[in-house]
């Protein structure tokens, strides 16, 4: 009985690893033939990038865009052409 629990809480365990690391991989990928953002600011507030930890990246029609953090990125699906 102690063998089976021991395996069972192993496979748990791998298990929430793998999703763990899945999820963390794919919230950081970026398509390497975007053009690379040409600012050092954020396309929304027009804050400089550099001073609020690590912007939020993402491609737009094939144009890699920086934002200051997910929220912008919300406030930019609102209108993309402004």
């Amino acid at each position: 009985m102690k063998t089976f629990n021991i395996i069972t809480s192993l496979t748990v365990a791998l298990a929430l690893a793998v999703l763990c690391l899945t999820g963390c991989a794919n919230d950081k990928k970026t398509d390497t033939a975007a053009k690379p953002y040409p600012l050092q600011t954020c396309l929304v507030c027009d804050m400089k990038l550099s001073g609020m930890g690590q912007p939020y990246v993402f491609d737009y029609q094939g144009q890699e865009i920086k934002v200051c953090d997910k929220s912008e990125k919300a406030e930019f699906d609102k209108d993309p052409a402004k």
